[in-house]
């Protein structure tokens, strides 16, 4: 670690205080003889360029200083690359900052990640190809991106939606999450779409959903859906085609009971079994969603990655063929993988 770009997202670090904790990181790695430059994010959109050009320039680490969407939108322009990402969490989640164990202060957070040549890791990355946002009707023209977290369609992706702004992450935090979740699960319409999973064993299943996601990280918050960041394959999780009431009793049960459809029964049910469905998990080597067919949808099937609203209406949903560099606390026992 000898060059070293900082990438802050000023909606969550324009402030005084949080500026100044910035300034603190960069002045721990100044003490370790490092060169530190910083810049803000010009657009959400704008990050992956940004670090891309810092990557051509010969910067070897670059930290996102932001939520999981500031962490996202820079790793797209670093995935493949040599150069080694790291993560300073100022949002709302900081999910990924969670499944590595990373401490919630940044400044701890950056003393966890410091001694670069010892704690970088080369980890798989997931791979969404949608339909773009406001490309066309229906998003004809499609957009790839890389993911860490998750990717998916459904309710969820109308939740990441609620403030494309930032103000609810600014403002409301996790409450402001909670209680849009709560709203759309009151009112926003659930919606089925086809589901296409080709299994680790290449036999392929076909069924609807009402809500579905490519996992790649063991925790979410209280979620447990048992990815994991190091596999070279995705963790499915669905709830197959229901009303409000069915999809209710599959968050519950997500959160809460860790029930599964796997535990109750055979899936994908399609609707023909008894009683209210259960979430659902499965190692999958690709999934695609699409709309089905002769159905009138109320609000645009929207995809989402790693917390941020990324297409429309279809999606694959794969392995990558780039890897990650990516750093971590060097004081934890990870999984050895190659580089």
């Amino acid at each position: 670690m000898r060059r070293v770009a900082f990438f802050l997202n000023p909606l969550l670090t324009g402030r005084g205080q949080r500026r100044a904790i910035v300034e603190r990181c960069a002045a721990l790695l100044r003490e370790d003889g490092c060169l530190v430059e910083m810049q803000d994010t010009l657009s959400a959109y704008s990050a992956g360029d940004q670090a891309r050009e810092a990557v051509a320039s010969g910067f070897d680490t670059i930290f996102a200083c932001g939520g999981d969407g500031t962490f996202f939108q820079v790793m797209q322009g670093v995935a493949g690359s040599e150069v080694a990402l790291g993560a300073l969490p100022f949002g709302t989640g900081n999910v990924l900052a969670q499944n590595l164990c990373l401490p919630r202060d940044p400044v701890a957070a950056l003393r966890a990640q410091r001694n670069g040549n010892g704690n970088v890791v080369s980890i798989p990355l997931g791979e969404v190809v949608c339909g773009a946002l406001g490309r066309g009707e229906g998003g004809s023209s499609e957009r790839r991106w890389y993911f860490t977290i998750a990717a998916g369609m459904g309710l969820h992706a109308a939740l990441m939606d609620l403030s494309p702004n930032g103000n609810g992450k600014r403002f409301g935090g996790r409450t402001a999450y909670y209680a849009g979740g709560i709203r759309l699960l009151l009112k926003h319409p659930i919606q089925p779409f086809n589901v296409e999973m080709t299994g680790v064993d290449g036999a392929v299943k076909r069924f609807r959903a009402s809500e579905l996601l490519s996992v790649r990280v063991a925790e979410i918050n209280r979620w447990q859906p048992g990815g994991d960041l190091y596999s070279t394959q995705l963790r499915m999780a669905a709830v197959e085609e229901t009303g409000r009431a069915g999809l209710t009793h599959a968050m519950f049960h997500a959160l809460f009971t860790r029930k599964s459809r796997t535990l109750n029964g055979h899936f994908p049910r399609n609707g023909r079994g008894p009683g209210l469905p259960y979430p659902h998990y499965e190692d999958a080597a690709q999934i695609v969603c699409k709309p089905v067919a002769g159905v009138s949808y109320a609000a645009p099937l929207l995809v989402e990655a790693d917390g941020e609203v990324i297409g429309v209406e279809h999606a694959t949903f794969r392995m990558a063929k780039k890897r990650l560099r990516l750093l971590r606390p060097e004081a934890l026992n990870y999984r050895a993988n190659s580089a």
